[in-house]
């Protein structure tokens, strides 16, 4: 049902609208000679120097237009904001993209990659594991006499391949002897707890099987560390923002990415439900936050995981808001059909 507007509020609207449109201070101008306004420029101007002093817009510097402000941008999108509908090519991509055969994390990475390629913003995907990841196999596979892969399946279907370079020559004996070695430390267990049960049984090994076993560990212990990281795509893509491009805060935002902490603590905190939340600057408590929007989504309960696009404060709320919310239920819908319920 649509709201019914008063007459500032009117005037709001077309100037995010338009600002969202262009990025361009807008002047009243250009408000007065709308079809939807049917009023004179002189209380176009007067209305605009009301919504400045209720701190809804401000002037940028000298220009005679006015841009909304963080608080102007809310207002809009919480009782003036009409979101669209997905389009057919965006449909088409999510479903060709995000297909339920994929392992956990290949589905968080294409998610990612996907919405960054499709609206040139920030994607941030939780970490695709939570605690307690399990082994389901793991396997040394011999490539060359001083060369093994190492195999190592979890319970999501995840697979792990890392080539090994040895010191020296591996014979069969030592091959078979730290396999069984492996699985018994690790297969059909958590992977943190195999790692630690590993680790105790390296000290008591030696020579060539615990430099292998070593190895084995700084690998294992690596992809631990990483899949419980979360996954940002997308970053070069602030710097092709023409508002960004001469802007000293871009920095401050690439180093919340760098050192991300914060920003996925907030993610974390505000993704309490199924709903899209939208974080407008600095109503996210960060000051490097300050030029940007942040739209996010949970996709997942248990284990809580989100899907987020982070990107300039004037982004085109009405597309981007269902696309996170299409993309979001179609993680949902791909992890409850590989995990159903019991």
């Amino acid at each position: 049902m649509a709201v019914a507007l008063s007459r500032a509020e009117l005037i709001l609207k077309l100037i995010v609208e338009q600002y969202l449109a262009d990025g361009l201070p807008v002047s009243s101008k250009l408000i007065a000679e709308n079809q939807a306004l049917d009023v004179s420029s002189a209380t176009v101007r007067n209305t605009m120097v009301q919504l400045e002093q209720q701190g809804f817009i401000r002037s940028p510097h000298t220009s005679a237009g006015r841009v909304p402000t963080t608080t102007g941008i809310r207002l809009f999108i919480d009782k003036m904001l009409t979101m669209q509908p997905l389009s057919g090519r965006w449909q088409a991509e999510i479903q060709r993209r995000l297909v339920p055969t994929l392992p956990v994390s290949l589905l968080c990475q294409q998610a990612g990659q996907l919405l960054t390629n499709l609206t040139g913003c920030v994607a941030i995907i939780s970490a695709p594991k939570a605690s307690g990841r399990e082994v389901r196999q793991i396997d040394l596979v011999r490539l060359a006499s001083d060369r093994l892969l190492l195999v190592v399946i979890d319970e999501d279907g995840d697979i792990l391949h890392r080539v090994l370079d040895c010191a020296q020559s591996i014979d069969s004996a030592t091959l078979g002897k730290v396999l069984c070695l492996l699985n018994a430390a690790l297969a059909n267990g958590q992977w943190q707890d195999g790692i630690a049960r590993l680790a105790s049984i390296a000290k008591s090994e030696s020579g060539c099987s615990q430099l292998l076993i070593n190895n084995v560990l700084g690998q294992l212990s690596l992809d631990e560390f990483l899949q419980h990281q979360p996954m940002i795509f997308g970053q070069h893509q602030l710097l092709l923002s023409p508002e960004y491009q001469h802007n000293p805060a871009l920095q401050q935002v690439f180093q919340m990415l760098e050192q991300p902490a914060g920003l996925i603590n907030l993610l974390q905190k505000i993704t309490t439900d199924e709903h899209p939340k939208l974080i407008l600057g600095k109503e996210s408590g960060f000051v490097e936050l300050a030029p940007v929007s942040v739209i996010s989504q949970r996709y997942q309960a248990q284990p809580h995981r989100y899907i987020a696009l982070l990107g300039p404060r004037r982004m085109n709320y009405a597309r981007l808001v269902p696309l996170v919310e299409a993309c979001a239920h179609r993680l949902n819908l791909n992890l409850n059909r590989q995990n159903p319920s019991p």
